[in-house]
């Protein structure tokens, strides 16, 4: 009978899988489009484009051409016009533009990892929203339940079946339950209203995707092999660049520019033209010490980024052993009480109904069985956000919806698992 049993849910796991992958496309899908409906992407990209305007802005050209028009009235009437330019020798400009390609990789970076929180956000609203309805579940059907048995102890205490104590004890239970009712009531409400501030709905639009599938599709994760994906070091490294590349634009101002001019015009009846030659001197402003200055700064980036990528090993290890811890208790505790709780609705009431448990051990039967209910709300809660902040922390989110909405990742940054 158990071998039949086991094939007979093999069975049935194998036609609900085309269905529940359709499911988590659509669930996928739905998430991605609220995201990208949001003002707040709207803001964040809006953002990115202020961001790379002002990275263009340092590779154009340092210096614009000169048009100076001269008049004098003397002897002679002189007049000129003339064309100066400073020519750039020492490459200021090619130094600028290679920092605003920095600049530009740095904008996107920030804005990725913004649009990432965004999505996080978004997903521990979800998750806490469902969560919340799942209490609020458990409570409600814990209050019908001891309803039922009110009015069945009221009768039979009417008939002289039972005991005044343990139609107290009822009663009690009942009154009891209001105050946890209450507070899973209040706490769906707030999970709401997180809901809409991070989703502008209601409700979600799909149900979330079934709890074995808040993991890794394509093979386990790994730390080490995610760290180089991280937003945090990626924009470290970056700011390593943007720095070095200061220094170098600091030491090409230390070089000062010739200017070169042009001037023609008619002096009396004669014709001139001439040539200016004009070179600042550095006596004074030297820019020795921003030159220093900028060395110095790129060392510091330089210890950052050890600093950085330290730090950030140690998060992504521990984000990823706590999501593994928290997965490992919550997969044991559906084994142990998965089948127990959906077997012990009818009959604990059936075994008190035939006398063979009191009342009072039906009760604090059924609050045991809520709270182990409650219990699994929990566990699962607490798994699914420590998948979501794993995500975040190796910036494979995105990564990871795409592949729920059936769609391959765009780059090997945005996978969830090891590349």
């Amino acid at each position: 009978m158990n071998t039949l049993r086991v094939y007979a849910l093999g069975l049935v796991m194998l036609l609900c899988a085309p269905l529940a992958a359709a499911g988590e496309q659509d669930w996928a899908r739905w998430l991605q489009g609220r995201l990208a409906e949001l003002p707040a992407s709207g803001a964040l990209q809006a953002r990115l484009d202020a961001d790379l305007a002002e990275s263009r802005a340092l590779a154009q050209p340092l210096y614009n051409p000169e048009l100076n028009i001269g008049y004098e009235n003397s002897a002679e009437t002189t007049r000129t016009v003339g064309l100066s330019q400073t020519l750039d020798w020492s490459g200021k400009g090619r130094a600028g533009d290679r920092i605003g390609q920095v600049a530009g990789e740095l904008a996107r970076l920030r804005g990725e990892k913004a649009a990432a929180g965004l999505a996080a956000d978004a997903l521990r609203a979800l998750i806490d929203f469902d969560a919340a309805r799942a209490r609020l579940a458990a409570a409600r059907e814990q209050e019908q339940r001891l309803q039922r048995l009110t009015d069945l102890v009221r009768r039979r205490e009417r008939s002289g079946d039972l005991g005044r104590v343990d139609a107290t004890l009822a009663y009690l239970s009942q009154a009891r339950v209001q105050r946890a009712l209450a507070d899973a009531e209040s706490a769906a409400t707030a999970a709401t209203v997180t809901l809409r501030e991070r989703l502008a709905v209601t409700a979600p639009g799909r149900p979330l995707p079934d709890a074995d599938r808040w993991r890794s599709l394509d093979g386990e994760p790994d730390a080490g092999a995610r760290l180089p994906h991280s937003y945090d070091l990626r924009l470290a490294e970056r700011q390593l660049l943007l720095a070095e590349r200061a220094t170098d634009l600091a030491r090409k101002d230390k070089n000062t520019d010739p200017t070169l001019g042009l001037r023609v015009g008619r002096e009396g009846g004669e014709s001139l033209w001439g040539l200016d030659f004009s070179l600042p001197l550095p006596l004074f402003n030297t820019g020795a010490p921003e030159y220093r200055a900028a060395l110095a700064g790129a060392e510091r980036r330089r210890a950052l980024l050890e600093k950085t990528r330290n730090d950030l090993l140690a998060r992504l290890e521990g984000a990823l052993a706590d999501y593994r811890q928290r997965r490992a208790r919550w997969r044991q505790w559906r084994e142990l009480a998965g089948a127990p709780l959906a077997d012990s609705d009818d009959l604990l009431e059936r075994v008190w109904r035939q006398g063979e448990l009191t009342t009072q051990d039906y009760l604090r039967a059924l609050d045991e069985r809520l709270r182990t209910r409650l219990a699994g709300v929990e566990l699962r809660q607490a798994m699914q956000r420590a998948w979501v902040h794993w995500l975040q922390q190796s910036a494979g989110l995105t990564g990871w919806l795409q592949q729920l909405a059936g769609a391959p990742a765009p780059h090997a940054t945005e996978q969830g698992t090891t590349p």
